[in-house]
């Protein structure tokens, strides 16, 4: 039954698709030349679709791409996996316009229109024209971030995997914090919440893609060399703990608020987080970043090593008191109620590789998947041929780095970037 519903959800997918390719369109510039390998590839596809049904073995055993193929590898997918929705290939009426067509699926135009329309309104606002070299610039970065966020949509849909719906909200609550006024960022970088969360998501699917290739695993050797190239900045002459906390604030006082009660609800909440975190099969990381206030908890409240002087001295007090493993009650600094789990202590001198190891990784794998992801992009543009039906080819020719237009602000430089 759940793969029925699957199924079913990519099937106006085959008529959308289909429908694209019954001639040009009219609300679009003539389309750019097409090369020999897409036109030979599309054409028989479209032939084939008032064709009475054909089992997918013999559509595969017919036809090798092109189309027919990319169809079937949407329906395969549905079959096995359970998207988020952003893995559905869009839904294109037949004759809409389009931004471009890649590997056989569709980008409808207003999915360009939805962003470029902020860019210039940005413009329109502060009562300016946007300039021209501001609008070739956001018009070619616009169609290549669409063409390559389609690209890795149907990469992962070929890998029968996706983004996990957790580390996806992990990464909203991360970019919504101490924000006061999001409508205002929003309008403010040029985006949508649609737009920007598909920008978290390419970025979540780019290392989901290297990390099922094995392209961010870091070995032994790499290990173990980061570390002695390190090792000598970690020497101490005070002893060292690795502590993670849960902070609950303590509001400020607002007119007829009594700040001795604002205080007692605050260390109740701190108590009934103790009390969680002390329970039987607690996960204390689970917890700090469900529940904590502080800009640790989106690393399950992970503060790191630190010396007693680093810290304020009740929290350092604290942390120090309490043996590897163990959990404090709640702790008050000026920061509000803390509670505190150590994860490692050490004494003074070099600190061992097992207490850098998570560290060094995370750098190493930030640093591959920097270097991945370039790669990647270059692999996915052969793998997934574009056929462009919105830019001309005088604005797909390559072009000479540069920076922003002149007078851009600093939100006009970072198109493509979740932030």
């Amino acid at each position: 039954m759940g793969g029925g519903r699957r199924l079913a959800s990519v099937l106006p997918l085959v008529l959308v698709v289909v429908g694209c390719d019954r001639g040009p369109q009219s609300e679009s510039p003539a389309p750019a030349p097409t090369t020999p390998a897409v036109a030979s590839a599309e054409a028989p596809a479209a032939a084939a679709a008032g064709t009475p049904s054909v089992e997918p073995s013999d559509m595969r055993s017919a036809r090798s791409d092109g189309l027919a193929s990319a169809v079937e590898r949407e329906v395969d997918a549905a079959r096995k996996l359970d998207a988020l929705p952003e893995a559905r290939a869009p839904v294109v009426p037949a004759g809409a316009a389009l931004v471009a067509v890649v590997a056989g699926l569709p980008i409808p135009r207003s999915a360009f229109d939805e962003i470029y329309d902020l860019k210039v309104k940005k413009y329109a606002d502060r009562g300016r024209t946007i300039p021209e070299s501001a609008d070739r610039r956001y018009r070619r970065s616009i169609v290549e971030r669409l063409v390559h966020h389609e690209r890795l949509r149907q990469r992962v849909v070929e890998l029968g995997v996706d983004v996990d719906p957790a580390k996806l909200a992990e990464r909203d609550e991360q970019q919504r914090r101490g924000i006061t006024d999001w409508a205002k960022h929003l309008e403010r970088r040029g985006e949508t919440d649609a737009s920007l969360r598909a920008l978290i998501v390419a970025e979540l699917r780019e290392a989901l893609v290297l990390e099922q290739a094995g392209r961010l695993a870091v070995s032994r050797a790499e290990l173990e060399k980061d570390y002695e190239s390190i090792k000598a900045d970690w020497v101490s002459t005070e002893p060292r703990v690795r502590a993670s906390h849960i902070l609950v604030e303590i509001p400020s006082a607002g007119p007829g608020d009594d700040p001795a009660v604002l205080e007692a609800t605050a260390l109740a909440e701190a108590d009934r987080l103790y009390a969680l975190a002390t329970a039987p099969g607690a996960d204390f990381a689970a917890l700090a970043r469900e529940r904590s206030s502080g800009p640790s908890a989106a690393k399950g409240g992970d503060i790191g090593i630190f010396t007693a002087d680093r810290m304020e001295e009740t929290f350092s007090k604290a942390a120090f008191a309490l043996a590897v493993g163990e959990v404090s009650r709640p702790v008050k600094t000026k920061f509000g109620f803390h509670i505190i789990a150590v994860t490692g202590k050490w004494p003074p001198g070099e600190l061992p590789l097992a207490a850098l190891e998570d560290q060094i990784i995370e750098r190493q794998r930030q640093r591959k998947l920097h270097a991945g992801r370039r790669t990647l992009k270059d692999e996915l543009e052969l793998a997934y041929p574009v056929t462009h039906h919105l830019l001309t080819p005088a604005e797909l020719a390559p072009r000479m780095p540069s920076g922003p237009p002149v007078g851009a602000s600093e939100d006009e430089s970072d198109e493509g970037k979740a932030g």
